[in-house]
């Protein structure tokens, strides 16, 4: 009887397990698919693209579901997403060039657009995306430099700490690019979580760029000096820094402006012209204190820019293009993309486990029994945290072992 209802469990497992696959490869193929070039009309395209946005968007919700079963069937579809794009490259004999590394090989370049709260990320992220879309600069050679087909757009929108909430309003700033038919823009709740993102950012940034988006901008929540993990979901760094943001110490000051790529001192019209120059001349006295980023991107540069008045967003976008090109030269973007993987992999560890925790009634027992004892005054927090830990290793080993089975 034992045997009948081990071997009942494993059919319905694997039929599930199947079903999953099946909705997952469905999902991804509809994401992924190419629009065809012999649309016969103007409405057929369109459709196909709003058809195409529709699937990104339910990905991006599976994929930021709490959910176990949607958990497994996310999982399921960033695989299927990874195994395409590395068919996709072993099938590109490189040489190492810019256009074969990144056009061909479908990866898009991820910038990430940081800065204080209230510094205008969302603004200039409009007006440059836009800027981006409808203008075509050509490089020294007189040929097109990176000009993006598609761009998206991912915004962090802080949680509440009371109700967890988010108002995820960053694309109300954005209504023209949001609206554009080669943009995507995409707002996510950072759900608690400190470092700028979210805890999916880096899977989000992936299936935008298994759409074809060969460009995407993450903007992340209102950041302080301390937190850097946006330098580990993008290629290149943008710091947005408000007039009057600082002197020359605060430019000296550790944290964030370490990792930046570059600086935009935002809102450089009108009254506060005189301010974001003076604010830009510190900035730039203290960039040359920065260790070197790689060889031809010494130190970030510091430019000026208004989202407003749309003055500073050619040279922007055009030190965009050039830190893409060095990085490409450098082989700098393939060493980051492979450092981040690591961080992202240990990263999902943590989450993983501090969920298992909370959702296991066995350890919500013992850890509302180690929180009486702490109260009490029994126990070290220390010592209660290596005795949680100790149920959280046994309680994994035997799902692993249960679902393996």
């Amino acid at each position: 009887m034992q045997q009948l209802l081990n071997k009942s469990t494993l059919t319905v497992k694997r039929a599930f397990s199947c079903q999953m696959t099946r909705r997952t490869k469905d999902l991804v193929a509809s994401i992924v698919s190419t629009l065809s070039d012999s649309t016969s009309s103007g409405v057929e395209k369109e459709t196909l693209i709003l058809q195409k946005r529709v699937a990104l968007s339910r990905a991006i919700t599976l994929i930021e579901s709490q959910s176990p079963t949607h958990m497994q069937q996310a999982d399921l579809l960033l695989n299927h997403v990874v195994k395409l794009r590395g068919e996709k490259s072993t099938h590109v004999s490189g040489n190492g060039d810019e256009s074969d590394i990144m056009e061909q090989k479908g990866k898009a370049f991820r910038v990430g657009i940081a800065g204080a709260p209230g510094s205008g990320k969302s603004s200039l992220i409009e007006s440059l995306g836009t800027h981006i879309l409808d203008n075509c600069y050509q490089g020294d050679d007189g040929k097109c430099s990176f000009t993006p087909e598609k761009i998206a757009v991912v915004c962090i929108d802080p949680s509440s700490s009371i109700t967890g909430g988010s108002i995820l309003g960053d694309k109300t700033r954005m209504m023209e690019l949001s609206r554009h038919p080669r943009a995507f823009v995409r707002p996510s709740p950072s759900k608690g979580v400190l470092g700028g993102l979210s805890s999916y950012t880096n899977d989000v940034v992936s299936l935008c760029e298994a759409a074809g988006y060969e460009l995407v901008l993450v903007e992340t929540v209102g950041l302080g000096q301390s937190e850097v993990d946006v330098s580990q979901a993008v290629d290149m760094l943008v710091l947005i820094v408000s007039p009057g943001g600082g002197d020359g110490l605060q430019g000296a000051k550790k944290g964030i402006l370490e990792v930046a790529d570059m600086l935009v001192v935002n809102k450089a019209d009108g009254p506060l012209l005189s301010a974001a120059r003076v604010t830009a001349a510190d900035y730039k006295g203290a960039t040359h204190f920065f260790k070197s980023r790689m060889e031809g991107w010494e130190t970030p540069p510091v430019l000026l820019a208004s989202a407003e008045t749309k003055d500073g967003l050619e040279a922007v976008w055009k030190e965009i293009c050039r830190y893409r090109k060095i990085a490409i030269h450098n082989n700098v973007l393939r060493q980051k993309r492979s450092e981040q993987a690591h961080f992202w992999m240990w990263k999902y560890v943590q989450e993983l486990i501090t969920n298992k925790m909370k959702s296991d009634e066995k350890m919500r027992t013992t850890a509302e029994e180690l929180e009486t004892a702490l109260v009490q005054g029994s126990i070290a927090p220390r010592a209660a945290a290596t005795k949680l830990l100790g149920l959280t290793t046994s309680v994994l080993a035997a799902d692993s072992h249960t679902w393996l089975k």
